[in-house]
């Protein structure tokens, strides 16, 4: 279950199908060999038959747990699958039409022409591939060193007639020359700033309403991007010594493929209210005593404004552009350890305001571990205390339908991959219910 075994499996299954593809660039290690994520190029006719592609391969163990939908008709397919224990994933970034940067260059169908296969597998023509990377690396603003050897090679086998007149067709005839030799001689960068205004002037000149047809196609997904975010906003509670911390971390670095950016947030957003304080008072829980009626529930009534402005201003944001957003505590951990907080109001106005502050997407995950165990890594509590802290968190994960209890007590290794896995179920099952053009 390698990138190797998606990777062929993919290509296999797409044949069966009668999918037409093709890979664009940096196929030369395929499949063997998978540096990076998989670039690929679909006939939108052939759109309908992916969804037959990922019941197949999910039979297989290869299960779809993202569609970041990165542009109109363009798709980043995140695929998720377990390897010896260990959480492997791809990402298949798919266009049925290459856009980029305000501009729309040219549908897939074009893209198809003169493909071939090296291998068992399918590749852009060389002309496509030449106009493709040179096209994506001037909108992006950067050619690197990759993309030039490779450029250079494509243009010595197209000869220099052909892949000027490839460059003339995007860039006018002014440039085209130039910019081939700047290709052979490995000095584009050198210009790439101009490369960019010179493509878009190309492209407004040939069909002005390109960039309207753009705009407007845009402006629709990003509405729906953030009436329906691709991102998750999941929250990991615990006693001190389960190990938080340490997981929050892990799972950060093992979900990173799927999603565009991560932000970590402890306890609450702090829009409002001094870090500091807070941060004094986690790190000596109990040392400081409950504040009056009154100065509580103000405080109580700030950390839930606090809350609020945090998710519209940011954790909202981050969910739309497919961002990873972890609490590590959140609101309800007030609920089972008050004196932390130093909260003396009454419980049920906390409760009542726990209803109120924006539900995470994902569940909790409730983190639990034997009192030896935890007492082995830290130890900022009494014996009693903290038994009186753990029976409090389960009951919380039993109240609560979107909480899961995972017990630490096992290796850090084990913990992990039982957290990946609640957390990729969650994401297949939201990849059913949200895309179900591919069901």
């Amino acid at each position: 279950m390698t990138r190797t075994a998606f990777t062929q499996a993919l290509f296999r299954t797409m044949e069966d199908y009668d999918v037409r593809y093709c890979v664009l660039h940096d196929w030369q290690g395929l499949p063997g060999k998978v540096d990076s994520d998989l670039d690929l190029a679909v006939h939108p006719a052939d759109r309908s038959k992916l969804r037959l592609v990922f019941r197949e391969l999910r039979q297989q163990g290869f299960e779809p747990a993202q569609c970041l939908n990165y542009a109109v008709q363009g798709y980043c397919f995140v695929f998720v699958w377990t390897d010896q224990g260990e959480m492997q994933s791809l990402a298949v970034d798919t266009i049925f039409e290459f856009r980029e940067r305000g501009i729309i260059l040219m549908k897939a169908e074009p893209l198809m022409e003169g493909r071939y296969r090296p291998r068992n597998f399918w590749v852009a023509s060389r002309h496509n591939e030449f106009a493709y990377t040179i096209a994506k690396r001037a909108l992006k603003g950067e050619f690197l060193e990759k993309h030039l050897l490779r450029l250079r090679t494509l243009a010595n086998d197209l000869g220099r007639d052909e892949a000027i007149r490839i460059v003339e067709s995007m860039f006018g005839p002014r440039i085209a020359p130039v910019l081939v030799d700047a290709i052979v001689n490995g000095d584009v960068n050198a210009q790439v700033q101009t490369l960019k205004a010179e493509l878009w002037k190309t492209s407004f000149r040939r069909n002005p309403f390109n960039p309207v047809r753009y705009v407007v196609g845009d402006f629709f997904r990003l509405v729906k991007r953030w009436l329906r975010p691709t991102g998750i906003f999941m929250v990991v509670l615990g006693p001190d010594g389960v190990g938080k911390s340490t997981l929050v971390k892990k799972l950060v670095e093992r979900l990173a493929p799927a999603f565009r950016r991560h932000r970590v947030f402890h306890w609450r957003p702090m829009v409002i209210a001094a870090r500091k304080k807070v941060v004094s008072a986690i790190q000596d829980p109990h040392d400081e005593p409950p504040r009056g009626t009154i100065a509580s529930i103000l405080q109580l009534c700030v950390f839930f404004v606090d809350y609020w402005l945090g998710y519209l201003l940011i954790t909202r944001k981050l969910l739309a552009r497919s961002g990873l957003v972890v609490f590590d505590r959140y609101f309800q951990d007030l609920l089972v350890d008050p004196a932390r907080y130093r909260y003396g109001g009454p419980i049920w106005l906390a409760e009542l305001l726990s209803h109120l502050v924006p539900p995470p997407d994902l569940l909790f995950l409730v983190l639990d571990a034997d009192e030896e165990v935890i007492f082995s890594r830290k130890r900022e509590v009494d014996s009693e205390e903290l038994r009186r802290q753990r029976a409090g968190y389960r009951k919380l994960t039993a109240s609560k339908e979107d909480a899961m209890l995972i017990k630490t007590d096992q290796s850090l290794d084990d913990t992990l991959v039982t957290s990946c896995r609640v957390i990729c179920d969650y994401l297949f099952r939201r990849f059913q219910r949200q895309h179900r053009w591919l069901q």
